[in-house]
């Protein structure tokens, strides 16, 4: 599942995935959903506890979230368990800390970071369902097309056979 909130000159994506397979997964990743869109203009460490606290009854979650202010250039991010972020065509090199665990379950708090945003950089996030060995210059949709193509492109390329799979791509300004 994902998230996309936008208020004012923010916006918040957030890439969920409930644990397992089946009708309990999709319970857990739909109840931290429910969470996050009521929510979303909190801070990404409050964001993160409450959603623990309403997944306690779930299997829980791993999730990442990304709260872009464009007046500010400005990423702020967190993570907590599987969900892999890739950052392309930065000025700055960016590095994500991410921390392993299971929301609901024995999540670590997650760390928080910020780092510069800048009209040409792209984000991709990604759940386990898409395979992780992947290069960019394999996507040029990636910097050519709009970022619903090029995750469109992504899903349909990597996405495994036994596995649910979700993919955001966030581009320059969306202002």
């Amino acid at each position: 599942d994902f998230v996309v909130k936008k208020w004012g000159e923010s916006i918040l994506v957030s890439v969920i995935d409930g644990l397992g397979h089946g009708q309990w997964a999709n319970r857990a990743s739909q109840t931290a959903k429910r969470m996050i869109e009521s929510h979303f203009d909190g801070p990404l460490d409050e964001i993160f506890r409450n959603v623990g606290r309403a997944c306690r009854s779930t299997r829980g979650v791993v999730m990442a979230l990304a709260r872009f202010e464009w007046i500010q250039e400005k990423l702020t991010f967190a993570s907590v368990g599987n969900i892999e972020t890739r950052f392309f065509n930065n000025p700055e090199p960016v590095k994500f800390i991410l921390r392993r665990g299971i929301i609901g379950y024995n999540a670590p708090t997650p760390v928080v970071t910020e780092h510069h945003w800048d009209n040409g950089s792209i984000m991709v996030m990604h759940s386990d369902g898409l395979k992780a060995h992947w290069k960019r210059e394999e996507f040029p949709e990636l910097s050519e097309k709009p970022a619903e193509i090029a995750a469109r492109r992504l899903l349909n390329v990597l996405a495994k056979d036994n596995d649910d799979a979700t993919v955001v791509v966030v581009k320059g300004a969306l202002k």
